[in-house]
């Protein structure tokens, strides 16, 4: 057994964790993140940087660094199968940040994990997956096992924090309950290099036969993603391409793929976001719907607002009840608003069907994208609506 105390454990190397770490770190806490992988993801996965976030990454020094890094996505057009509805312009938001950063999540882990070594109390150990929490007394008991050598190890520590992620261990061995809402959707992405002529704009189709978003990623490459439920049981690239060539017209290289994943869609909603000294974080939590790239946002929120938690906590002696429960309390509302925007926003855009088509199309060109809506549609969509309240 670990004979040191740490202050934190964290389970789960993704985003929410690493960020999570660099904000404790910052903060001296002394902090052990475990994740269970020892190669990096593939693939981009999470894109969508938001506003909020890239405050949260300032506190690190590290806005510059991610923006360099990514896409500034400052216009959305929506298209039906006629014409260009309009759009939605985040240039003129009023703040240091007037636009969606478009990163892949493989390049936000490397970054954040690469920052990790700026902070002497942090220890990040990968290949080490979580086999078991146990509270005991005033610490918990933390169990993982090395994936390459079997080896199991145990550390001691005043809190755990599960970023593990929707299939959480954390989550199922602390025995926390959660409601899953399975939306009975599911969409296929690839990446692709990029020949669209579409430049740094965002696009998105919404037709009576099915609807096509496209976002542009760093190195001359563009996200393309179809519905497909409803059309095709096996879907592939072919089905894609196909796809993408029937309702935007534009023609995709199969060899041009770069990376490619199917995903159905779930809403997850823990009861509880801790248990004692075990906390949940990000999508351990909760899962929304990926339309609009809220979740990962959402998740960086919770890192920010746990970070002032556990400081408050370990470093200026505040009793850790009434903090874990406004954390509880005030995340899960954050959630709901994030998720119920999503939910609609997959709602409007997967309607199929002449009539709910030409419905859609009327909302939104006649109403969204229309004075004063198309006002406060910047803020709303950039998450600068849903207010982050934290401790300090």
């Amino acid at each position: 057994m670990g004979e040191r105390l740490w202050d934190v454990v964290i389970v789960g190397g993704g985003p929410v964790g690493l960020l999570l770490g660099n904000l404790l770190g910052q903060a001296g806490i002394r902090c052990l993140i475990l994740e269970r992988r020892s190669t990096p993801i593939e693939g981009s996965r999470a894109i969508g940087i938001m506003p909020p976030s890239m405050f949260i990454l300032k506190k690190l020094g590290l806005d510059g660094i991610f923006a360099n890094a990514g896409v500034r996505v400052q216009h959305v057009y929506v298209h039906d199968e006629r014409a260009c509805l309009g759009g939605v312009d985040f240039s003129g938001l009023e703040n240091a940040y007037p636009f969606i950063l478009s990163l892949p999540q493989v390049e936000t882990v490397r970054l954040l994990k690469e920052n990790l070594t700026a902070f002497p109390s942090i220890t990040y150990c990968e290949g080490m997956a979580m086999v078991d929490v146990k509270p005991s007394g005033s610490e918990v008991l933390v169990e993982a096992q090395d994936e390459a050598t079997g080896f199991k190890q145990t550390w001691r520590a005043a809190y755990v924090v599960g970023c593990d992620g929707a299939r959480s261990n954390v989550r199922e061995k602390m025995q926390i309950p959660s409601v899953v809402k399975p939306y009975g959707i599911s969409f296929l992405m690839g990446d692709f290099e990029d020949e669209s002529g579409l430049t740094n704009e965002a696009h998105l189709f919404f037709t009576p036969n099915g609807s096509v978003e496209s976002f542009p990623l760093p190195n001359q490459r563009r996200r393309w993603i179809v519905l497909t439920s409803r059309y095709f049981s096996r879907p592939d690239m072919a089905f894609l391409m196909g796809r993408v060539r029937a309702l935007t017209a534009h023609d995709l290289r199969p060899s041009h793929v770069v990376w490619e994943s199917t995903f159905a869609v779930q809403r997850l909603a823990s009861q509880r976001y801790y248990n004692g000294r075990v906390i949940l974080c990000g999508d351990a939590a909760h899962v929304m719907s990926p339309i609009g790239g809220q979740g990962m946002n959402t998740g960086f929120a919770d890192a920010a607002f746990l970070r002032d938690v556990l400081v408050g906590v370990l470093r200026e002696g505040l009793d850790a009840e009434p903090l874990l429960h406004h954390y509880d309390r005030c995340r899960k509302r954050a959630f709901c608003i994030a998720a119920r925007r999503a939910a609609l926003g997959m709602w409007l855009g997967t309607r199929t069907g002449c009539l709910p088509s030409r419905l859609r199309s009327a909302f939104i060109g006649q109403v969204l994208l229309r004075s004063p809506v198309k006002a406060y549609l910047p803020k709303h969509f950039a998450m600068l609506t849903i207010h982050q309240r934290g401790l300090f």
